[in-house]
């Protein structure tokens, strides 16, 4: 009876500390809400975090089990930037030196991210407003590290579970650059997309380890070496 009125408490004092800073939709999220949580701001959509909760535990947790800190980057590619977080980690937490390209599609939550989270503080950050696809496609830059984090609300697009997509990921990959691919498992397809997305990645040549983080749901993030 103790534990239970002890996590009551927890959770009320979770719930009263959670403020709705803004709260609006956009072309690509019927929901985008900006919360503050204790001393954390976030960006969620409706259905799960976007920034600077869940999923920034899953990456820090990810660049310490590939001992991100040890290894040689120098320019670094993020498709599905939302706020920062990974930025943050990598430039803030690991103080690693390097340029940034971020690649988001929703207007709504780059301005979002400028408002609420500064992320023009970043030295050496560019944020290209632009579709995924169609970006990896038509780049010819060589990317040390390249993070796919791409969601819109809980799904990830169709076309990031293609051998298209994943070999354009691949020739923009510098000599010994690597690929992070995040894929969240929460239901039976997510958990199934993400064993072809394996397959997929196992039949190019290069390195493949799984690493698997549960943040409220198992995370499977993939990781990819030339």
């Amino acid at each position: 009876m103790k534990r239970k009125v002890t996590d009551a408490s927890k959770y009320l004092k979770f719930l009263s500390s959670r403020k709705v800073i803004e709260k609006r939709a956009s072309m690509l999220n019927d929901t985008l809400e900006v919360l503050k949580v204790g001393d954390a701001i976030l960006l969620n959509s409706a259905n799960t975090n976007y920034s600077f909760g869940g999923l920034h535990r899953v990456f820090r947790r990810a660049f310490e089990k590939i001992n991100i800190a040890e290894r040689d980057i120098s320019n670094v590619l993020i498709l599905g930037f939302g706020a920062g977080s990974v930025a943050s980690i990598l430039l803030e937490e690991y103080k690693i030196s390097c340029k940034i390209k971020g690649v988001e599609k929703d207007p709504e939550v780059i301005r979002l991210g400028r408002e609420y989270f500064n992320t023009r503080r970043y030295a050496g950050l560019e944020i290209v407003e632009a579709d995924a696809e169609e970006f990896i496609r038509n780049e010819n830059l060589s990317y040390d590290l390249i993070i796919v984090d791409l969601y819109v609300d809980f799904e990830v697009p169709a076309f990031c579970h293609s051998l298209e997509f994943i070999a354009a990921l691949q020739s923009c990959l510098a000599e010994n650059g690597m690929i992070m691919f995040n894929k969240m498992l929460y239901n039976h397809k997510a958990r199934q997309e993400a064993h072809e997305l394996e397959k997929i990645f196992n039949s190019l040549e290069g390195r493949v380890k799984v690493l698997k983080i549960r943040e409220n749901v198992m995370n499977k993030v993939i990781v990819f070496e030339n």
